[in-house]
């Protein structure tokens, strides 16, 4: 880890997983900080920590992944991810954007997929506006 920023992030990164875990509305969450995470145990074996980046997918799909977007109030909106704020972006409308719905099925890239870059936000204040834009 480079410096407290990163720290941060990745402690943010990590609440917020776990509540989006937890949240009825949530599909998957793919975050390798996670226990539940396929790759959990390898990534403790070779990093010192899991990052600040995290994705994850509605029960609901591509509606409920757009109204989320919508809705929430503290990240900022981008087709890429990297910054000192909290970024979201939905790949199948912007990195993978080029794909086909085929192409990206097969890479188990949904169109209902959100991936947040988290910042240096508060945990608490992210996850209140994450549930409320997932209630939205």
């Amino acid at each position: 880890m480079n410096g407290h920023s990163d720290i941060v992030g990745e402690e943010t990164a990590l609440e917020l997983a776990r509540f989006l875990e937890r949240h009825p509305a949530v599909a998957r969450v793919n975050y390798a900080g996670l226990p539940s995470h396929t790759g959990h145990a390898r990534a403790a074996r070779l990093f010192e920590g899991f990052g600040a980046v995290l994705s994850f997918e509605l029960k609901k799909g591509v509606t409920a992944a757009e109204r989320f977007m919508a809705n929430v109030r503290l990240p900022v909106i981008a087709p890429s991810v990297g910054g000192v704020e909290t970024l979201l972006t939905r790949p199948a409308t912007t990195s993978h954007a080029g794909m086909t719905p085929e192409q990206r099925q097969r890479r188990k890239i949904s169109d209902a997929l959100i991936r947040v870059s988290v910042g240096i936000e508060g945990a608490r204040d992210l996850i209140e506006d994450f549930a409320q834009a997932l209630v939205a």
